[in-house]
């Protein structure tokens, strides 16, 4: 178990994750996230909801020529669309925080997202998280669409 929680804290530091708490905490709810992504970059609905809640919600924020335009939609509707055309998509993010109190967490982190291998948008995404039965589960993610906020090199 241990060598598992060294695996992913090196794993994330190398997309540029805090070091992980010495209990394997941060690690811990890192690697849902990043599995919930690689369900959303592999196109792949049964890697999502395993690192997800079913009753899990987005909601987006962009603003279009002034005006604020907020979407929500359940993890639900996404997961049975997302394996759907031949789109591809990377969504990959940085710099995480991590709060942490009991079986409750935050990470909020920068992130940039592609389709089709160019750049769509960059933002800021928050993934709320909590521990059931021993697991942390995604059960929302709040998220920012910024199509000129991209940092370079990113």
């Amino acid at each position: 178990m241990r060598k598992m929680f060294a695996a992913i804290a090196a794993a994330a530091m190398c997309i540029g994750a805090p070091a992980a708490a010495q209990d394997g905490t941060n690690a811990a709810i890192l690697h849902s996230v990043d599995e919930f992504l690689r369900g959303l970059n592999e196109k792949d609905a049964a890697i999502m909801a395993a690192a997800s809640t079913e009753e899990g919600m987005l909601v987006s924020h962009l603003v279009r020529e002034g005006k604020d335009i907020v979407r929500a939609r359940s993890f639900a509707q996404d997961f049975a669309t997302i394996g759907e055309g031949d789109k591809t998509l990377r969504e990959v993010y940085w710099d995480p925080t991590v709060l942490v109190r009991g079986n409750i967490a935050v990470v909020w982190a920068e992130y940039s997202f592609d389709l089709n291998g160019k750049r769509s948008h960059c933002g800021i995404d928050v993934f709320n998280l909590l521990k059931i039965e021993g697991a942390w589960k995604v059960t929302g993610i709040q998220y920012t669409v910024e199509p000129d906020n991209c940092p370079k090199g990113r």
